[in-house]
């Protein structure tokens, strides 16, 4: 099917050296060339079978504006053409006339709709036939599928590309609808049988104001009629007119002549030309957009929008809502108290269907919605109430909400966003558990990292969870359906690290008996994770950074290079930056690690997640032996008062050891701790300066090592101290990490 005017077409292929150079709309029988594409040795040729019956003239007219718009187009100024049919037959024909122009220019047409279906089963990403491609999109009866409005709203805002929007109005528009205002034309003493009388009756009710009945009762005359439609087109169009339908209105006027088509056409040119805005909207407006743009917190910022809301509509409370968990959540609000999530059920109404409801009384108090979007997306709602017998006027109330809630979409989106991160994260890895501020923090870091496409660094010290950050950035990512591979590069010689990193070929070193991939290459499309990136050698690091900068890899024993396409998260419990002025890493390749970071703190610094990571671990641990015993609250108690220098590794072996040494079932209370828990736990309730100091040094040492990877030297450098200084008082504290090396 033609993408652009849905008739039937086939395709081929021709191969050979000898091809023949058919040119563009060749006929052949009943169906001419429409598209070809040249690829290598082959000739792709698209053919569209052509209508039996002779097509109709197209106004030249439209042509030659058709081209004009292209030409604006193709120089960089993308625009829509707005173009009238009055009979939808013609337009067929007519679409295939631009469509001819638009392939003749280089453009690709598509229909609105097909364009949509497109993008999204391409997940929103331009396919390949498609993406170096100026595009011409029909868009007919302003009838769009969600698809297609999405389409039309990324093309027009995130996308340089050339393109034109042509815009229809056919007489599909004119056919009668399904609403209970068409029940009310004959409701009069007479019968009104005629096609005259009914567009007598559709110009009475336009007089009146009711413009909804006065376009049913002029529909219905134009079916009545069958010579003269002038008079009922002229009622339509008044009444398409009083609802600001101008395109529709221009459309049903075409064929028409005489004065008072004339004077019709005049009014629809004086609306569309200047349509006057109260100046205290416009300057609601300008204070409102200001607010948006100079406020840096959004929460303070969406509260100073619903502040002034307050002051220019008279109202008692303005909130801005949001769905949290398919309730109605108010994330700013000015008034005298938050609004209850019972008040807000014509807010959730507006979150459901996108459509806003003008001021009207519920329960003594008049209240408006107006739904905030954000592209297609309807990401929030502004409420209104008013106390009892505030007079209103609902034009003034929908212009000034609809103007705040365009200039305010894009910070509730962003609220919108950062409320549901930590859930998303959670979902995705649910290892990463706490709500204090420090793993919020870490969340919105790994969801930053996820969306981009540079490489990630990890500090922290050992047992924080760096491989659990580093899977949920894979898991967020748009690698998610490719392989995570992780390597630790402190467990591996050095010698075998280049040969797991790059792969080898066979005989490439002795016991290399087969070829083997290496990591990059196993996790084409990916990710791989480098942990402890700190201990590589000197030559790996200087071939992981050619491995960065080209793209590519070379396997041991081989001389070409393949490519490949895997993103790199790296972690470290050593900052990258000392070790590189420590001379121990490259600073070129530091830059190249270093390009996102995410810090993740110690346990110590974020002791109100203990309990939470408490309840999983023990959770976990009890699905693997079968225990269904419990903590005490004394135990618990116990736990947080231990700096835990091996952090939640060191909080997970400890939990397993209670759980083994401790009874199967029933409570498990302090006696059942380790004795260094039950210890520190004693130390921090004795009063006297010596032990505190004591108790502090202990922990201030601990917490070196825990960061020096239990190396005493680095510990030694960093608390200030020789060596032996470093020895003697790991001794003095009954520190056993000095022993290691």
């Amino acid at each position: 099917m033609d993408l652009a005017t849905g008739g039937s077409i086939r395709w081929q292929v021709r191969r050979g050296r000898g091809i023949e150079s058919v040119p563009l709309f060749t006929i052949r029988g009943r169906s001419w060339l429409i598209d070809v594409d040249c690829r290598g040795k082959s000739r792709v040729e698209i053919w569209e079978r052509t209508p039996a019956r002779p097509a109709a003239s197209v106004d030249d007219a439209i042509v030659a504006s058709f081209r004009t718009a292209l030409a604006d187009a193709r120089d960089g100024r993308p625009r829509a053409l707005d173009v009238i049919e009055p009979e939808s037959a013609h337009w067929i024909a007519t679409q295939r006339a631009l469509a001819r122009e638009a392939r003749l220019a280089g453009f690709v047409p598509l229909a609105a709709d097909a364009f949509g279906a497109v993008l999204a089963q391409a997940r929103w990403r331009w396919p390949g036939w498609l993406k170096e491609r100026a595009l011409v999109v029909f868009a007919s009866n302003t009838r769009l599928s969600p698809d297609a409005t999405l389409a039309l709203f990324r093309l027009a805002t995130k996308d340089a590309r050339p393109h034109l929007i042509v815009r229809t109005v056919t007489a599909e528009t004119w056919r009668p609808r399904l609403v209970t205002a068409a029940l009310h034309v004959h409701d009069t003493s007479e019968p009104l049988e005629s096609a005259e009388g009914l567009a007598g009756r559709a110009n009475a009710l336009c007089d009146a104001g009711n413009f909804v009945d006065a376009e049913a009762a002029s529909r219905w005359s134009l079916l009545l009629s069958t010579d003269d439609q002038s008079s009922s087109r002229c009622a339509l169009a008044r009444s398409l007119i009083g609802q600001r339908r101008l395109l529709e209105a221009r459309a049903a006027l075409a064929p028409v002549t005489g004065s008072a088509a004339e004077a019709l056409r005049a009014q629809i040119g004086q609306q569309a030309s200047h349509r006057r805005i109260e100046p205290a909207l416009v300057d609601a407006f300008l204070d409102i957009l200001k607010i948006c743009q100079e406020g840096d917190d959004l929460v303070p910022a969406l509260t100073r929008i619903a502040a002034k809301l307050v002051d220019a509509l008279a109202a008692s409370v303005v909130a801005i809502v949001i769905r949290d968990r398919a309730r109605p959540t108010t994330i700013a609000h000015a008034g005298p108290s938050v609004p209850a999530a019972a008040q807000l059920q014509s807010a959730l109404r507006a979150l459901d269907t996108g459509v806003a409801e003008p001021p009207s009384t519920h329960g003594g108090a008049a209240e408006a919605v107006w739904p905030i979007r954000y592209g297609s997306t309807t990401v929030g709602a502004l409420w209104c109430q008013w106390s009892i017998d505030v007079p209103l006027i609902a034009e003034d109330v929908a212009a000034v909400l609809g103007l705040a809630a365009t200039a305010a979409a894009p910070a509730v989106h962003e609220a919108r966003e950062r409320i549901s991160a930590p859930q998303t994260i959670a979902t995705l890895v649910p290892e990463l558990v706490g709500e204090s501020a420090a793993m919020n923090a870490v969340r919105q870091a790994v969801l930053r990292a996820a969306a981009s496409p540079f490489p990630v660094l990890i500090e922290g010290e050992s047992g924080v969870g760096k491989e659990l950050v580093a899977r949920a950035v894979h898991a967020a990512s748009a690698r998610r359906g490719r392989k995570f591979c992780a390597l630790n590069c402190a467990a591996i010689a050095d010698d075998l690290v280049e040969a797991e990193l790059f792969g080898h070929t066979r005989g490439a070193f002795t016991g290399a008996v087969a070829e083997r991939l290496g990591l990059f290459e196993d996790a084409q499309g990916g990710t791989v994770f480098l942990d402890e990136v700190a201990e590589l050698s000197a030559r790996v690091q200087a071939k992981l950074l050619r491995t960065l900068q080209e793209g590519e890899v070379r396997r041991l024993g081989e001389a070409s290079t393949r490519k490949v396409d895997a993103r790199i998260v790296a972690a470290t419990n050593r900052p990258l930056a000392d070790e590189a002025s420590a001379g121990r890493f490259r600073h070129d390749l530091r830059y190249r690690l270093d390009v996102l970071r995410i810090t993740i703190p110690p346990l110590r610094d974020r002791l109100d997640d203990l309990p939470a990571l408490v309840r999983f671990l023990w959770s976990q641990l009890s699905a693997r032996t079968g225990s269904r015993a419990v903590l005490s609250p004394t135990a618990l108690a116990m736990l947080g008062t231990y700096d835990w220098p091996g952090n939640v590794r060191e909080l997970q072996n400890v939990l397993a050891s209670i759980m083994v040494s401790g009874p199967p079932r029933g409570v498990v209370g302090p006696q059942n701790l380790p004795a260094h828990i039950t210890r520190a736990s004693a130390m921090r309730s004795r009063a006297t300066l010596a032990e505190a100091r004591r108790d502090f040094e202990e922990r201030f040492v601990r917490a070196a090592l825990a960061r020096a990877g239990g190396r005493s030297v680095i510990a030694a450098r960093e608390l200030g101290v020789s060596r032996q200084g470093f020895t003697k008082l790991a001794a003095r504290l009954g520190i056993g990490g000095s022993a290691v090396t």
